[in-house]
């Protein structure tokens, strides 16, 4: 029964006070499964859309969703923000722009859905990037793409020493072996080493969730708490096991640039010694790891940097040139508007059918080609200007940073978007695959939170609440 003293309006606000509580939640669960490709058997929101069965959609759909019904809290701050308001706005634009493009789209005949699909894809990271900005607690997300990595990494590991699939089909594990068609393998001489997929589709891809657990990691060896530092810090030493194992050479560049400027983050903090002793016991727990993977696996490092001239590498290098190729001519052919959002493998296709080459039509590894040949120069500034307003507007967060934990946090938010940023200049999948895109646009956005905002804004800071046990109505306020 509803008290008498209840009206619409105070359950308007309970609803929404809840919902701003479920939020965060939310948030916090899509960067936990960032590691995990699952998709359901059917599409929950009853499409034919690749992208609508990913188990990841759903709490996304669900925080853009709740966000909504709570009124929009944080956005405000958000608008108020100097670097904010214009990266959202230049999120926006870009999500819109994806969505236009399939007007035009190259493959609006042959494959209506592809440029629905990619823009869709886009578009959901772009609005939960907006809900991470305006309601994300960066410490939260820190802990769970930490807490992710170690399990994310136990299973890479066991994976590559295993040379094989753990069974783990339920949960969306791909089978692989050394001797199966189709997957990715390095050659030296005799040995045959399949690269560990986890409970991804490539491992490449399982390599930038890696690298993204392992800078969160780091911020939480940097930590006050006496058990975040011994679980960041057995992050940090699994974490680059297993990203060693998956032989990205884009990850592992990404990683040495995101470490350095996760340092550069921290730098200020290194000014206490008890700080300095841990980074340095770090950097040796690190140095250690790195010269045994060397030592074991010197000669499927060397085949895969090209010092082993194994036909397998040349021909992998050899590809990305061609698709390259391909990109700068649909980039010349339609400079302004692109080829459309998800069309690139369509005109790839298109282009090989006069050649000679047996390939298939698929992305060219370059995030910001590929954005400019499916977006034009329009969709390609875009782009970068998201990159610049949103890395920018993360700098001055740290900078703003009250304590060193807080500062760590934000380091590493910053230190994983400009990994990804890197690796983007070596491959697609930050702007192409869901969830690693949420994971690049979400960081930023939780980076771009000013260090004094709680995640409520100032129309949401008083909630009426309807207590059950009484007929009394209280005001409190939000969390």
């Amino acid at each position: 029964m509803i008290p008498e003293k209840v009206t619409p309006l105070i359950l308007l606000r309970t609803i929404r006070h809840r919902a701003r509580q479920l939020v965060g939640a939310c948030v916090v669960l899509t960067f936990a499964l960032v590691p995990v490709w699952y998709r359901l058997p059917t599409s929950p929101f009853d499409s034919p859309l690749y992208v609508t069965r990913f188990l990841i959609l759903l709490p996304m759909t669900m925080a853009i969703g709740l966000w909504l019904l709570a009124a929009l809290p944080g956005l405000r701050d958000l608008r108020r923000s100097k670097w904010g308001a214009s990266w959202a706005t230049i999120m926006l634009t870009l999500a819109l722009w994806a969505f236009f493009s399939g007007a035009w789209a190259f493959a609006k005949t042959r494959a209506p859905d592809a440029a629905t699909n990619a823009a869709l894809t886009f578009g959901t990271a772009a609005l939960f990037a907006m809900v991470t900005a305006c309601v994300g607690s960066p410490g939260a997300i820190v802990r769970a793409l930490a807490l992710g990595l170690l399990v994310n990494a136990a299973l890479t590991v066991a994976g590559a020493v295993g040379q094989g699939d753990l069974g783990l089909r339920a949960i969306g594990e791909f089978p692989f072996a050394p001797d199966m068609p189709g997957v990715s393998v390095i050659v030296s001489g005799g040995w045959r080493y399949v690269r560990p997929y986890g409970l991804l589709p490539h491992p490449n891809i399982l390599a930038g969730s890696l690298l993204i657990g392992l800078l969160a990691a780091g911020a939480l060896y940097f930590s006050g708490a006496r058990v975040w530092r011994a679980i960041g810090g057995a992050g940090v030493i699994v974490g680059t096991v297993a990203l060693l194992l998956t032989f990205s050479r884009a990850a592992w560049v990404g990683a040495a640039i995101g470490g350095v400027a996760f340092l550069l983050a921290i730098y200020p903090l290194l000014r206490d010694r008890r700080v300095r002793a841990r980074l340095i016991a770090l950097t040796a727990a690190v140095v250690l790891v790195g010269g045994l993977f060397f030592i074991a696996y010197r000669p499927l490092i060397n085949a895969r940097v090209g010092a082993g001239e194994e036909p397998v590498e040349l021909r992998s290098v050899a590809d990305r040139l061609v698709y390259t190729d391909f990109a700068i001519r649909a980039i010349g052919e339609r400079p302004v508007f692109g080829v459309g959002m998800g069309s690139f493998p369509w005109r790839s296709a298109a282009y090989l059918r006069d050649t000679f080459y047996e390939l298939r039509g698929d992305n060219v590894h370059h995030v910001y080609l590929l954005a400019t040949a499916e977006l034009g120069i329009v969709g390609g500034l875009l782009l970068i200007a998201a990159l610049l307003y949103g890395s920018a507007g993360m700098v001055a967060a740290v900078r703003a940073s009250k304590n060193a934990s807080e500062r760590a946090t934000r380091g590493a938010l910053l230190a994983a978007v400009v990994a990804l940023a890197v690796i983007g200049w070596f491959d697609h999948y930050p702007f192409t695959i869901l969830h690693i895109g949420a994971a690049w646009w979400g960081m930023m956005g939780a980076g771009l939170t000013t260090p004094d905002q709680t995640g409520s804004s100032s129309e949401t800071r008083n909630e009426v609440i309807v207590t059950p046990s009484s007929t009394s109505v209280t005001v409190s306020s939000a969390p």
